[in-house]
């Protein structure tokens, strides 16, 4: 038995790895995070299989060998054209700079200090592009790298795993999920398929497709798989194809017949695990890891460029390419004319020609040459984006609160904001964080080659590639009861209670049911009601953990069908919540004992051929639990639920509330219809059935039949659910497997004929439906009246119809079955009944013995009878059959809460929601339905090919082929191209495969949408998926797979025993290692802003190693319960700083030009350079980065989350218009720059009498012989434009902080940042003003009062230019916004020609 778990953490042991030899220090969390079955005891001819040690070196070996190949090639290109463009500018200037200041130096007298600055502005140019040479090649190498180091941090939690980290979570048989039953350590393992290596020792169920390569094991070594009888990946594993291997097989074995042959090395029964009988023993021939690896590297490609990025690179472009050469060649010209006109004219002017035609056209494009260092700006953004996002994302995902609206918001309003968390991230979380992914490798969240904050902004598709777990509920919740009445059914509806309402009745002591039936008068079915309830309360036992804990773990099923084969995910929810709906209690179920629990599969049935083509793989299954009742020790009752083809083929009869009735071929039909009605609408279906056992149990010698000698008394600690699940982990009832074949529906042998004779078939019909007397006096509403027709044995015959019983008025909600619909073979009348008409056990008894059972005529099973069985098995093969169909339950796959409002939010805010579906067009249709997706006529796309015959014939329905909707993934580009753009309007995909998926998400992708995937982590498939799509978001499937409470103290795999814990303990030990706990590399990564990955403090699973290797190419993780709204929120805040870096890059832009112009403007007026290049540098390096880093801190615009994105395509269209606003905007900057410099220079320059003789006076004047005085004078003008300018350009940026809304709708205050970036800009500029006319005789006494009017008096002009650019450009954005929510919104099929 394991040891209870103490509160507190315990102290950490150190498990030593027998391979590595690395030793881990880990807590020692001595629980199971379910109850779970024990491991499966050793075989005692020798191990099979490998050790997990053996595992984990060819894991790590493989790893290592493909990580090399996986490299991203980055987005900044040293070597792209405008790269070049740009280093070549910087480069011309720098060497003309310093030929002007080498020959100023030379010839200048006195000494020209402007020579000097030549040289120091050129050395400053030739040091900048050395740093940013450099910081290109780091950040190039940090991206290159991310996913190299993402592999090396999950090969160091692998080092860190052992035999102890495996959590055993009864892994659910979801789509969702792929792990396998794999043999590590002898002990029968779930393992994902990521982490099977070659050797391992598969337990493949009917149905299940291959995880790699895999052989048939034929032989007791370890290289036993044979070459011949294979299965390739995603094959499955079909009867027909075993049957054919087996008839080849038994030849080689020497066997007349391949049943006889005793050495079956693929039969986990013939080599010791039991537990794991119905599945068939494969050995894996291939590492699947190392193919996935391959393809990665394969199918990885860079990230497209974002949308910002390429509007940057189209200004920039511009630039570049245009303003810079007219701008050179203006001033090239300008300053040729000036010197040969004027200069050459004087013979003492005549040296001037270096400075004139170098150094002036140098400083005119000297504002092109300071750009080089702007992308040392841009990287500084990028990581304060990607860390606001990442610890806003890491924030939301740990925090606890609901998301709500806003006070203000309506929330009937279609077009309200999305709800929100209220919660503040820290400012020194971001910096913290923004420090570490300056110079580290963001193996956590791939922020660099995943453009993290870029493309969450852009985001234009959400698309969904999985279902089960993601954006539905893990398991299926029920949706309806179908009850058998006369000749016709009733079907009662169910419905989730509210989590107040439960409280509610928690408080009141009146049940937990998380489920009610929402159909007015539904008592009245109470006593058909009643035996199925009790099937669901009995046969579905529950977890203790699950059900009514704090923890809020899933509550599921407890029984052993996942270890015999692949059963449907229905079987797998726990039904007694339908038990409690009905009005059971635990008391009322805590009075039966259940014996035996047999788990029942029929591979090579014909309903599992049937439920096979109807698109459902597995072997068709049912679960049996066998009722001791207090009737007597022989009176036993059978209930049973499972596969409704299965289930009904063994029932005769059907129970409608007060007779028992023979199940006749119209009423199969009228079943089956409905079970065909419930697939098609993307539901599952169980059947329950019945049947009353009447045993002479004196007569059985197989163990637990005898007596209730050894169970153990219920618990008061726990529910009579609990009390039969420790019964069941202590061995007290074991899980038996049984197969079944044809011979239910085929003559036999008579071992396997039908136990009870057409008369005593008769003689039932004609007896009461037997009861428990507990099912009599359950407290269940009206039970008064239900008591009295159970217990009325006079109103049970066959023939005796009530005239009062009616069908229900509910009935008629549900499709009316076809009553033409054809009804299988194996579930007619007459092929039912041929067992019994056939055989007679009773024949095969002696008169003697028929006569010693004379008075046994009441027992199904006398001693005699019971010695026709020579095994339990046969026994029980014959009494699961000739039952009494109690109903079906129908279930479905509810959408995770917040999904729907999710997705309707999506709508609001411009982003299209994609679901691809597995399915076929119905099913998908029935799902995106409960989605809120449109699912009327030309909605739906098939991506599977006419040619594939395993899918749909194709659009079918009148209303489905009004519009030429393209079938198959290869006619989507040919549609697009010559009829319309539907397919990308639509939001539902049906039949779709991860080719398929990926080649769509690809379409996306090249018609301008930025694509977002959302997938289970646990689904191997999914991985290449996620390569391909712009952002991947991995989910768990399941919960709590990567909160892991481990079996420390487990059992030795030779160990029958297993433990039940309680509940109290079960939650301390989830809470210990809850707060140790430091998981994997990707799912739930680490909080520290170091970004390390560490397993000192946790165990790592299988779980999250394998999520890890399939979200390798995932930014973001979600863990299960996290709300999608999330997403919201995060997209949200990444708009906002886009447009942030947008308005930033805008300004800086404007800086650029402006400057330009100002120098430009200078020389054609004969004027020195109004600003120096030190001046510039200190503007472009200086003040506009401060300014712009302050435009990230604007105040979230609440219309954010109500704009339509920009698609990736036609970036800057309408180019012309925002060039005309950018010369419009700058202009009272650089005429108020250049005046207050001709004003300030006119004042100070000696010989300058006034203004109008300034040009002429400086033209004449030979500057390589200028005086202290005049090169003062020089300098203080230059000082003064210097101060105007940035003065007018911190104006200019309080106007940038949004692109349509004024300043008077958003006041530039607001943004505290801003102001004191903006003060400490004008303090730090006076200051650097001061300093450089600190040595000299400035006499700025003598600058005029007017140029000080000039130079402040400008933002009266400047702020409402401002406004009126904005006001003109908002009518152009505002009907751009418009004209794109009408395309977005437009109803689907007005595009398309009928």
């Amino acid at each position: 038995m394991t040891e209870p778990i103490p509160p507190k953490i315990p102290d950490c042991g150190v498990e030593e790895d027998a391979e590595s030899g690395l030793s881990d220090t880990k807590p020692r969390v001595t629980a199971l995070l379910e109850v779970t079955e024990n491991p499966t005891p050793t075989n005692s001819s020798g191990l099979i299989g490998i050790s997990t040690a053996t595992a984990k070196g060819q894991l790590l070996k493989h790893l290592d060998a493909g990580r090399t190949s996986i490299l991203v090639p980055p987005h900044l290109d040293k070597r792209s054209p405008l790269a070049r463009i740009m280093l070549s500018t910087t480069t011309v200037t720098i060497a003309m700079l310093l030929v002007n200041g080498a020959y100023l130096l030379a010839k200048g007298e006195p000494v020209q200090t402007r020579g000097i600055g030549s040289v120091v502005e050129a050395t400053l140019l030739l040091l900048s592009i050395a740093f940013v040479l450099w910081m290109v090649m780091r950040e190039s190498e940090l991206e290159a790298f991310e996913l190299d180091r993402r592999l090396r941090a999950v090969a160091g939690e692998l080092r860190g795993w052992t035999s102890g980290g495996y959590a055993d979570l009864r892994t659910p048989q979801l789509p969702t999920v792929t792990t396998y039953m794999a043999l590590r350590d002898n002990v029968w393992r779930d393992v994902p398929t990521l982490l099977l290596v070659e050797g391992d020792v598969l337990a493949l169920a009917y149905g299940e497709a291959a995880p790699c390569l895999v052989a048939l094991r034929t032989g007791p070594g370890p290289n036993s798989g044979h070459a011949k009888y294979r299965l390739s990946r995603e094959q499955r594993l079909m009867t027909a194809t075993m049957s054919q291997w087996m008839a080849q097989l038994a030849p080689a074995f020497g066997c007349a017949a391949f049943e006889s042959c005793a050495e079956h090395y693929w039969d986990p029964q013939n080599v010791g695990h039991n537990k794991m009988a119905g599945r068939v023993l494969f050995m894996v021939m291939e590492t699947p890891l190392s193919h996935h690896l391959d393809q990665i590297a394969l199918h990885h490609q860079r990230t497209d460029r974002s949308v910002l990025q390429n509007q940057i690179c189209v200004v920039a472009q511009l630039l570049i390419t245009r303003t810079l050469p007219i701008t050179a060649i203006a001033a090239l010209t300008a300053n040729v004319i000036i010197y040969g006109v004027v200069n050459v004219g004087q013979i003492s002017q005549r040296n001037m020609g270096i400075e004139v035609i170098l150094g002036k056209t140098a400083y005119v494009i000297f504002p092109f040459a300071c750009t080089v260092l702007w992308p040392v700006f841009w990287i500084l953004a990028r990581v304060f984006a990607s860390a606001s996002e990442v610890v806003l994302f890491d924030t939301l995902q740990r925090s606890k609160t609901e998301y709500e609206d806003m006070d203000d918001i309506d929330e009937f309003d279609v077009e309200a904001l999305p709800p929100t968390k209220d919660i503040r991230v820290g400012m020194s979380a971001i910096l913290g964080h923004m420090r570490w992914l300056w110079s580290s490798y963001d193996h956590r969240n791939l922020s660099r080659s995943s453009n993290l904050a870029e493309t969450l902004g852009n985001i234009t598709v959400i698309c969904s590639i999985d279902k089960e777990g993601t954006i539905a509920e893990s398991f299926c919740t029920p949706e309806q009861i179908v009850i058998p009445e006369e000749d016709d059914y009733a079907i009662l509806d169910l419905a989730q209670q509210q989590q107040q309402q439960r409280q509610q009745q928690n408080q009141q002591g009146e049940g937990t049911g998380a489920l009610f039936i929402i159909d007015e008068g539904w008592e009245q079915y109470l006593p058909s009601l009643r035996p199925l309830g009790l099937d669901c309360g009995l046969n579905t036992v529950a977890h203790s953990a699950g059900r009514g804990s704090r923890m809020g773990l899933t509550h599921r099923r407890y029984n052993g069908m996942r270890y015999h084969g692949k059963a449907l995910p229905a079987q797998d929810t726990c039904l007694c919540q339908i038990s409690e709906c009905i009005g059971f209690t635990n008391n009322d179920l805590s009075n039966y004992s259940v014996l035996k629990e047999v788990d029942v599969f029929a591979p090579f049935h014909q309903a599992t051929e049937s439920q096979s083509n109807l698109g459902i793989s597995g072997a068709a299954s049912f679960t049996s639990a066998i009722l001791r009742t207090e009737e007597g020790p022989g009176e036993l009752q059978m209930l049973t639920d499972g596969n409704v083809e299965l289930v009904l083929s063994t029932c005769l009869d059907y129970f409608d509330g007060t007779h028992i009735r023979p199940l006749d071929d119209r009423t199969m039909a009228m079943y089956y219809a409905l079970y065909l009605n419930a697939l098609q609408q993307d539901l599952q279906c169980l059947a329950f059935a019945y049947r009353p056992l009447s045993v002479d149990i004196n007569s059985m010698d197989w163990p637990g039949w005898g007596t209730k000698e050894g169970l153990v008394e219920q618990s008061a600690k726990h529910s009579a659910g609990d009390a039969i699940a420790q019964r069941k982990t202590q061995g007290i009832y074991v899980d038996l497997w049984l197969e079944l074949d044809v011979s239910l529906t085929e003559t036999s042998d008579s071992d396997r004929a039908s136990t009870r004779s057409i008369d005593a078939l008769h003689k039932n019909h004609d007896e009461p439906l037997e009861t428990d007397p507990s099912m009599v006096t359950s407290e269940i509403p009206h039970s008064d009246a239900v008591n009295d027709v159970l217990q009325s044995s006079n109103n049970h015959a066959v023939d005796g119809y009530d005239s009062g019983s009616g069908s229900s008025d509910s009935g008629g909600s549900a499709a009316e079955p076809n009553p033409l619909v054809d009804l299988p073979e194996h579930l007619s009348e007459a092929v039912r009944q041929m067992l019994l008409q056939s055989k007679d056990k009773f024949a095969h008894l002696s008169p003697a013995s028929e006569s010693d059972n004379s008075g046994d005529d009441d027992t199904d099973y006398s001693s005699a009878t019971l010695n026709l069985f020579p095994t339990e098995q046969d026994f029980l093969r014959d009494a699961v059959t000739e039952q009494i169909f109690l109903g079906l339950a129908t279930f479905s796959y509810e959408p995770k809460t917040d999904v729907c409002d999710f997705i309707e939010d999506l709508d609001v805010a411009g982003i299209r929601f994609v679901y691809f579906s597995r399915t076929k067009g119905r099913q998908s249709k029935a799902f995106a339905e409960e989605l809120g997706l449109e699912t009327d006529w030309n909605t739906c796309i098939l991506l599977s090919s006419e040619a594939d015959g395993t899918h749909d014939v194709g659009y079918v329905e009148d209303h489905d082929i009004k519009a030429r909707l393209p079938r198959g993934i290869e006619n989507i580009r040919p549609h697009l191209a010559e009829v319309d753009d539907i397919p990308l309007q639509i939001s539902l995909f049906a039949e779709c495969t991860p080719e398929s998926t990926r080649e769509m998400i690809k379409i996306f992708q090249e018609n301008g949408d930025i694509a977002c995937c959302i997938g289970s982590a646990l689904k191997d498939s999914n991985t290449l998926t996620f390569a391909a799509t712009d952002l991947a978001v991995g989910m768990e499937p399941i919960p709590h797979f990567n909160r892991v409470v481990y079996g420390y103290g487990q059992q030795h795999a030779g160990s029958t025993q297993a433990s039940h814990l309680d509940t109290d303990a079960l939650e301390n030990a989830t809470a210990a290692a809850t707060a140790c706990h430091r998981p994997a590399a990707i799912p739930g990564h680490d909080a520290a802003n170091d970004g390390s990955i560490s397993t000192s403090g946790a165990l790592v699973t299988q779980y999250a190693l394998g999520a890890a290797l399939t979200c390798i190419p995932c930014p973001l993780f979600l863990q299960h319960d996290t709300s999608l709204y999330m997403l919201m929120q995060v997209i949200s805040e990444a708009r906002r700083l886009l447009s942030c870096v947008q308005q930033a890059a805008v300004l800086m832009a404007l800086s650029c030009l402006a400057l330009v112009i100002i120098n430009l403007v200078s020389v054609l007026c004969l004027l020195p350079p109004a600003l120096t290049g030190y001046m510039q540098l200190w503007l472009l390096w200086v003040v506009a980065p401060v300014l712009g880093a302050t435009l990230m801190f604007v105040p979230h615009d609440e219309s954010i989350m109500s704009t339509m994105p920009l698609k990736n395509h036609s970036h800057m269209s309408d180019l012309r218009r925002f060039a005309v606003y950018a010369v419009v905007r700058m202009l009272p900057p650089v005429a108020v720059t250049v005046v207050v410099y001709a004003t300030a220079l006119a004042r100070l320059l000696p010989g300058v009498s006034n203004l109008r003789e300034l040009s002429l006076a400086v033209g004449r004047r030979d500057w390589l012989l200028a005086s202290s005085e005049e090169q003062w004078a020089l300098l203080t003008a230059q000082t003064y434009a210097m101060v105007a300018f940035v003065f007018h350009l911190v104006c200019v940026s309080a106007t940038v902080m949004h692109r349509t809304r004024t300043c008077i709708e958003l006041v530039p205050f607001r943004n505290v940042v801003w102001t004191v970036g903006a003060a400490l800009c004008l303090i730090l500029t006076l200051a650097f003003a001061a300093l450089l006319l600190a040595f000299g005789d400035a006499h700025a006494d003598r600058v005029s009062w007017y140029t000080y009017v000039i130079a402040f008096a400008g933002p009266l002009l400047l702020l409402p230019l401002q406004d009126l650019c904005k006001l003109h450009d908002k009518k152009r954005w505002t009907r751009q916004q418009k004209l794109a929510k009408l395309e977005f919104k437009t109803k689907l099929g007005l595009h398309s020609p009928l």
